[in-house]
């Protein structure tokens, strides 16, 4: 199939524009848009509807005034408390640096409103394109949306499979590689085995949520190890920070004090359960096996060292960089969806058992 013909980019809305559709003069288009207070309340009004009419977006630097190139690009993430959005945050700005591109890192860790924010553009275009991991908005956002304000490349499993026009969007298969990790614990011995790391969502399942799909890879892996859905233990948690490992193992030995292994939904999660695990007397890996998902910075360093998933963070990041430049440069074509490898790191928290001698 031949690659949908490239073009320049579509102009983007200008402030000649708004005053022609708004009747006034471009310099009250500045005006209004600068926000200054001498403009009669009729007039600002009327240009505000021009604004929205034509999708005008002032951009944010002189350059990109004259150029419409600014060598900038936003990355718009969940909240840095999370070890994982800090370390792919970085391999973001390290392989951004290396094209002489800038990366301003925008958190939309004040929740759903700030997202859609991010996704309407913000008030002011910030550089050429942006790269976004959402985590709450809901589908029916999407849905609705025609095209993105500008060239935009989403991460992460927040997504519909629909999605608008002048975007691409670059992920993990996490559900093949929750079953990998699951299926370490179950050929490696471990007979009852967990997961910790299921939200529970006001909105009810969240599809395209990280927890969801790394809950089915568990119950997938079961399922190909002859476990039913009756053997499936999964313990639901506020949040993937190391005390709602900590809350969540808690809970679950309360319940199942039987488990031998838990897969965690990320790497915070699994540290968490270590903790509380040692706290209990329980021995990693000789009682209870554990694996995370992400390889963050620790990962190698707790204690014992954390066997994990590792998502390739430099390539989805080379990717996603590449997707938003052919985006930037007037690539037009269908949104693309394109899946980066992960690898299986064994660390010291989940040895095989040893075999089991006929009684």
């Amino acid at each position: 199939m031949p690659e949908p013909a490239r073009s320049g980019p579509p102009r983007p809305p200008t402030l000649r524009d708004v005053a022609e559709l708004a009747g006034v003069s471009i310099k009250t288009v500045s005006n209004v848009v600068n926000d200054f207070p001498h403009v009669r309340a009729s007039t600002r009004e009327r240009v505000q509807e021009a604004i929205l009419t034509v999708g005008y977006r002032p951009q944010a630097a002189a350059q990109q005034l004259r150029t419409g190139a600014s060598r900038m690009i936003t990355l718009a993430l969940p909240s840095l408390k999370f070890t994982y959005f800090s370390d792919i945050a970085q391999d973001f700005i390290d392989e951004a640096q290396l094209r002489g591109q800038t990366v301003m890192l925008h958190s939309t860790s004040a929740g759903r409103e700030e997202e859609r924010n991010v996704l309407n553009g913000f008030k002011r275009v910030i550089g050429d394109g942006l790269i976004f991991n959402p985590l709450l908005l809901e589908e029916e956002l999407f849905a609705r949306m025609e095209r993105t304000p500008q060239p935009t490349v989403f991460i992460g499993e927040h997504l519909p499979e629909t999605l608008p026009a002048g975007c691409d969007y670059v992920k993990i298969d996490n559900v093949a590689a929750a079953r990998d990790a699951t299926s370490h614990l179950l050929a490696g011995g471990r007979m009852r085995v967990a997961f910790i790391g299921a939200i529970d969502s006001p909105q009810g399942k969240q599809p395209h949520s990280s927890g969801s799909l790394r809950r089915d890879g568990y119950l997938a892996a079961l399922e190909a190890h002859g476990q039913g859905a009756g053997a499936a233990i999964v313990q639901a948690v506020d949040d993937w920070h190391r005390q709602d490992g900590a809350d969540g193992v808690e809970a679950l030995l309360a319940h199942h004090p039987g488990i031998d292994g838990i897969v965690c939904g990320n790497d915070d999660l699994a540290i968490g359960v270590m903790a509380r695990l040692r706290q209990h007397g329980i021995r990693v890996p000789e009682d209870v096996a554990v694996i995370g998902y992400d390889d963050t910075l620790d990962a190698p360093y707790s204690s014992p060292p954390l066997t994990t998933i590792s998502p390739d963070k430099k390539v989805l990041a080379s990717t996603a960089l590449d997707l938003l430049a052919e985006r930037i440069q007037g690539y037009d074509g269908p949104p693309r969806v394109v899946e980066t490898p992960y690898s299986l790191v064994v660390r010291g928290s989940t040895p095989a058992l040893p075999e089991r001698k006929g009684s």
